[in-house]
């Protein structure tokens, strides 16, 4: 795969199992570049499919820069995130931990802030990032609704106290 850089829209990196089962691995925003590793190494190990309308630049290759190099850690970082949330944490615990980092990275974007973003998941698409069913992530959507942690209208997230729900999940900031 040839790196790509996002220009608009949000894309997702799957894989699917041979029995049809789909992981998906991570979310490409807005201004993040898709299939490359550091050193300029190829990214090898998942498909990409688009979550909204998703509009790309292909590049035949990167330069090697500093900009480049920042990127790649920051995706390891999202990573070692995603491992973290699905190895450690229970499903209200993974859905907090990422929009928690759903909201930092749009905000590096400026596409958004920490608290407060438009967020196009389905429940079917956060059940496939965070490894539980939709069923599941719709319970747990109510219970952090009835919690008062997040408030979700129309594709909108608000998170109300991200502080103290950060302190809650254990999020470490990417950066």
């Amino acid at each position: 795969m040839r790196p790509r850089l996002v220009v608009d829209g949000w894309g997702a990196g799957y894989r699917v199992t041979f029995d049809g089962r789909r992981q998906l691995t991570n979310l490409y925003l807005p201004g993040e570049i898709v299939g490359v590793w550091r050193d300029n190494q190829p990214s090898f190990y998942h498909s990409v499919m688009s979550v909204t309308r998703l509009s790309l630049i292909e590049f035949s290759t990167l330069p090697d820069s500093e900009i480049v190099q920042a990127e790649c850690a920051l995706i390891e970082r999202q990573l070692e995130n995603s491992i973290f949330r699905l190895g450690c944490l229970n499903a209200y615990e993974r859905m907090a931990h990422l929009f928690l980092e759903l909201g930092e990275r749009l905000e590096i974007r400026r596409l958004g802030s920490r608290d407060a973003y438009r967020m196009p998941l389905t429940q079917e698409l956060l059940a496939d990032l965070v490894g539980i069913s939709s069923v599941h992530v719709n319970r747990t959507l109510q219970q952090m609704r009835a919690d008062k942690v997040i408030r979700l209208v129309n594709g909108d997230l608000s998170l109300t106290d991200p502080s103290a729900l950060a302190s809650r999940v254990h999020y470490q900031s990417l950066h």
